[in-house]
């Protein structure tokens, strides 16, 4: 058996950002995503409505949220969500604007965007079609506008041809979502268009807070999802996937690799690939040659590390590069005991405060002008930092922020000075004065009169 090395090398080049070529896991995941399109097509059916529609995927770069949505939107089209077989619609944040843009977005991929077009004579006798649905006709030289492109619109359209499939809309980076978008994210969530949409939004570990400022007052917390790291077999799985796709020699190879791999990335699924294609650099060596016994295990780990390194050294902002002292320390107290995030905002307070004097303060101290809110926001948006739901041994959730990956915290620990060995005092005991004005979390009215949280 011959290796495959022109495809090795090719899978070597796949940048860690593009969707990952080995999917494996997220069976919890997908399977919501079916049992959501059953629901949706038997609602409206029955001339129901879908509520509570929003579906999110939140975490922190390199989670494998886009490789998720990329997937649902795979297996949906090769029919596995059941009958009738979803339509996949895959848009940007920015067109999730006015109702009209939306609403041509779908007519188009439900072939129906030529009622909303303008109809002339000429036209007329090619798409009679659309002359009925108008319930008009046209003379020699005459034009006849199209309707209002609204959700009512396209509903009595969509749903006149019997049995309505239900219509997956894919949104990624949906924390980038622009304020302008309120109505129509609420109108979504609310299913109050008479259509079968499933809104399914990826995004970083703020996303929720974003979508709950947008009017989406009532997530239900079933389908609210913190996409993390894979576990163990699931991992292995993958690096198995890949040796098999790509017909490597694995005879004689003195190491598992694919629980060498599995282990050396955490399971995080952007480091997992990264160690993949470490491995495939070293495969496609001419004296090496796609054997795995011939593999220098070496070679392949310090590739990973370059690799991983590199992934770090883009997530780390310039606001995180400024104050790396202070990310350090709010990462060393929280991996020792993690804390909820007004608790950790305190902590920034804290730490802020007593920072060393200038001119090394900079690095330990809050940026000029920005809070401690705004600080814990701009770690979450970065991945540094992330929210868990964990349960108590009394039942009780508690919601906790921590560093999503072990090696990232480390980075960011040492990056920042602080040993991560040393267990740090609890400076949050001191309780020195803080104005809670500072730390408590701004609030904004829902849609349906509540206060909300973020």
């Amino acid at each position: 058996m011959m290796a495959d090395i022109a495809e090795l090398s090719a899978f070597s080049e796949i940048q860690d950002r593009d969707s990952a070529m080995f999917f494996t896991g997220r069976d919890v995941y997908i399977t919501h995503i079916r049992k959501a399109c059953e629901g949706a097509a038997k609602n409206i059916a029955e001339g129901g409505k879908i509520t509570s529609a929003t579906r999110l995927f939140y975490g922190a770069p390199g989670a494998g949220k886009t490789s998720l949505l990329t997937e649902i939107q795979v297996r949906a089209r090769l029919g596995a969500f059941g009958t009738p077989v979803p339509t996949v619609i895959d848009i940007d944040c920015e067109h999730l604007k006015q109702e009209r843009d939306l609403v041509l977005i779908l007519a188009k991929h439900l072939k129906k965007e030529g009622v909303f077009r303008t109809v002339s004579h000429e036209q007329a006798s090619i798409g009679a079609h659309i002359l009925n649905i108008l319930q008009g006709s046209l003379q020699k030289g005459q034009s006849q506008d199209p309707p209002e492109a609204t959700f009512d619109q396209l509903e009595s359209l969509y749903t006149a041809a019997g049995t309505p499939s239900p219509i997956l809309l894919c949104v990624d980076e949906i924390q980038t979502i622009q304020p302008e978008a309120k109505a129509m994210l609420s109108r979504l969530h609310q299913g109050k268009h008479g259509l079968p949409i499933i809104p399914i939004y990826a995004g970083l570990g703020n996303s929720l807070q974003i979508l709950m400022s947008h009017n989406i007052s009532r997530p239900v917390s079933g389908y609210i999802h913190s996409v993390g790291a894979l576990a163990d077999t699931e991992a292995q799985a993958a690096v198995t996937a890949m040796l098999d796709r790509f017909e490597v020699d694995q005879r004689g190879a003195d190491r598992d690799w694919p629980a060498t791999l599995a282990q050396q990335s955490d399971g995080w699924p952007q480091h997992l690939h990264n160690a993949m294609r470490a491995l495939a650099l070293e495969l496609i060596r001419p004296e090496v040659n796609g054997v795995l016994a011939h593999v220098n295990p070496e070679a392949v780990f310090t590739q990973e590390r370059r690799l991983r390194m590199r992934a770090y050294g883009w997530r780390i902002s310039e606001m995180l590069h400024q104050t790396k002292g202070l990310a350090a320390q709010v990462m060393h107290h929280i991996i020792k005991k993690p804390r909820d995030r007004s608790d950790v905002e305190s902590l920034v307070l804290i730490l802020d405060q007593n920072a060393p004097t200038d001119p090394a303060r900079r690095p330990y101290s809050l940026p000029e002008g920005k809070g401690a809110e705004d600080y814990v926001d701009h770690m979450m948006r970065q991945g540094v930092l992330q929210e868990f739901h964990e349960e108590q041994a009394d039942g009780t959730i508690t919601d906790v922020l921590r560093c999503p990956i072990p090696s990232l915290a480390t980075f960011v620990m040492e990056r920042g000075g602080v040993d991560p060995s040393h267990r740090p005092p609890d400076r949050a005991a001191e309780s020195p004065k803080i104005d809670d004005r500072a730390i408590k979390p701004k609030e904004e009215e829902g849609d349906d009169g509540t206060t909300l949280g973020l």
